[in-house]
């Protein structure tokens, strides 16, 4: 079940499809305007028997051309950069996130992020920290966080202060996530652990990642996790 709670996610709206029916409104917007003007100014082209002038009519013929080719490049792709995380790894605000099925010590729970490129989670905002507690699910999970001992201050693993928005319970040096927010205990204690990193983004030519090249990840999610042979110390 949590490992089906992890791997589910929610599709962002994206904004191409809205742009793309602007510019349609757009451009036939102004070909009924075009073409309101052009009959209104062909009205004195009329000869007597009703058919409107041959020059009216080559207008309203252009119109129309410059109508389908704009339809035409309205739907044409675009190329965007392309951001993603490797494969099973979950996307939020511009993060890749890993979180184990395995169990370590601190010390060895930021080797194995490291080993991933990544490090041992690292939370911005209480909005971060609301993500983490949404996806891992029952388990307790060592974050990058520390200290020096109880009298000095916390802080994550690259050295920047924890922010006074962060309320830790305990008094061990290492800190956790557990049901009720962040915790702290030894060290030494086993727990699983989570990982982030920056998301990269791909060139097509070189690319480390799992995923195609080609396809870019705007979704939260992940199906599954890297194998235990990508994990230091796994079973």
């Amino acid at each position: 079940m949590e490992r089906n709670k992890r791997a589910g996610h929610s599709m962002e709206m994206k904004p191409e499809a809205r742009v793309t029916c602007q510019v349609m409104l757009a451009v036939l917007f102004t070909a009924l305007f075009i073409t309101a003007i052009t009959f209104a100014g062909e009205c004195q082209g009329f000869n007597l028997t009703g058919n409107v002038s041959e020059r009216g009519k080559e207008t309203v013929l252009l119109v129309n051309i410059v109508l389908f080719l704009m339809t035409v490049q309205a739907f044409q792709p675009h190329p965007q950069p392309c951001f993603q995380c490797p494969f099973d790894w979950i996307r939020y605000r511009g993060k890749c996130y890993y979180f184990s099925e395995v169990e370590g010590n601190w010390t060895s729970s930021q080797d194995n992020c490291s080993a991933l490129d990544a490090s041992l989670a690292m939370l911005d905002s209480m909005e971060d920290l609301s993500f983490i507690m949404r996806y891992k699910g029952i388990s307790e999970h060592w974050i990058g966080l520390l200290r020096e001992d109880e009298e000095q201050p916390w802080q994550w693993v690259n050295r920047s202060p924890l922010s006074h928005l962060f309320r830790i319970h305990g008094s061990g040096l290492c800190a956790y996530l557990d049901d009720n927010g962040l915790s702290s205990s030894q060290c030494s204690t086993e727990r699983s652990w989570i990982c982030n990193k920056h998301e990269l983004q791909s060139s097509g030519k070189g690319n480390r990642l799992r995923r195609p090249p080609n396809l870019c990840v705007s979704s939260l999610g992940a199906a599954g996790r890297p194998s235990h042979a990508q994990i230091s110390g796994a079973p």
